[in-house]
């Protein structure tokens, strides 16, 4: 596509600026619909003037509406964006990036969806999608566990999980961890029944609370319910979790001040299973928890990191100093193109 592409430029290179233009407005719209004018000619670096003239011709071609609310795409639009996006990240060298990225962080595939979830909620969607996708594709036939983690990107991308994920396979979603500061919607309970009912698949439950004391933990391991999660967590052959930022994921965790101060010491930067790691990726605290431990996932078949954004470009970086090699990370521009400058 590439050699394609400069001969192309050769002979007309207004036509692939102006399709390449008209390309980034569809998907910007997108992300960010409903959006008005402006707004968009902000975003994209660009007149009203100019972009005019775009969108009034999407808007001939029925690619795009308006309303007092702003521009969004019609269903031929959405066709019409999905149909070209392959090609255009090979244009533009986003899959050539995904094999750089992967190469860098020494894992064993990438995928990076166009934007940045720290501006655009809707590429959450994105990562949710070709999580899906990715899981169809390569899940073996018969039965899966699927060890799932909680957090906000995790909920987020629940709800792009599809009932044909459940074609010929048998699924179920169990929680990697308890409870924890945090709203119910983000924890790793509701996140498995939402996967479990987007696919007609079945799921487990264990609700404890994650902050416990050492006096206290090991009396709930003997408990049915947990021993029943841990033997499924033991046979699963998935887990899907996200990457955090140490300072944000310290908050909602509500560590103890000692805690605290220890971390901003040790300088951490990341969080994962529980564990706050610095750049180098060594852990500097571990929080005592019932559930699945960082150890386990490097004899789990599949392990699919989900993480985006630009601020969360360190944390990921350092995390994949942890990561098993059979990791497949999802993430998104914003946080792909700092990780790959660096």
């Amino acid at each position: 596509m590439q050699n394609e592409l400069k001969w192309l430029e050769a002979i007309a290179p207004d036509m692939v600026d102006v399709f390449l233009k008209r390309f980034s407005v569809l998907r910007t719209i997108a992300l960010m619909a409903p959006i008005g004018r402006r707004g968009l000619s902000v975003h994209l670096n660009m007149s009203e003037r100019g972009l005019r003239t775009h969108t009034d011709m999407l808007r001939q071609l029925d690619l795009i509406q308006s309303s007092p609310a702003g521009m969004t795409l019609t269903r031929e639009g959405r066709l019409v964006l999905d149909g070209l996006n392959d090609m255009v990240n090979d244009m533009l060298g986003l899959q050539q990036s995904e094999r750089d990225l992967a190469m860098l962080l020494n894992i064993d595939r990438c995928f990076i969806v166009s934007g940045d979830c720290d501006a655009q909620d809707r590429v959450f969607d994105s990562l949710g999608g070709i999580l899906n996708d990715t899981l169809a594709k390569i899940l073996p036939e018969g039965n899966n566990v699927i060890v799932v983690m909680g957090g906000n990107t995790m909920a987020q991308v629940a709800k792009e999980f599809s009932p044909e994920l459940s074609t010929k396979r048998q699924l179920t979603f169990v929680p990697g961890r308890g409870g924890m500061g945090q709203s119910l919607a983000m924890q790793a309970n509701t996140v498995c029944a939402i996967m479990a009912e987007r696919t007609h698949g079945e799921s487990q439950s264990m609700y404890l609370p994650e902050k416990l004391s050492e006096k206290s933990y090991q009396p709930l391991l003997e408990e049915p319910s947990v021993q029943l999660v841990l033997q499924l967590i033991e046979q699963s052959n998935v887990v899907i979790h996200g990457i955090g930022r140490a300072d944000e994921m310290a908050e909602r965790r509500e560590v103890d001040p000692n805690i605290l101060q220890l971390l901003e010491q040790k300088k951490a930067v990341g969080e994962a299973f529980g564990c706050f790691y610095n750049q180098q990726g060594d852990i500097v605290y571990r929080v005592p928890r019932i559930g699945l431990q960082l150890e386990r996932i490097n004899s789990i078949d599949h392990v699919f990191a989900v993480a985006g954004g630009h601020t969360k470009a360190q944390a990921i970086r350092s995390y994949m100093n942890l990561a098993p090699h059979q990791t497949c990370l999802m993430t998104d521009e914003g946080a792909a193109n700092l990780i790959l400058k660096k």
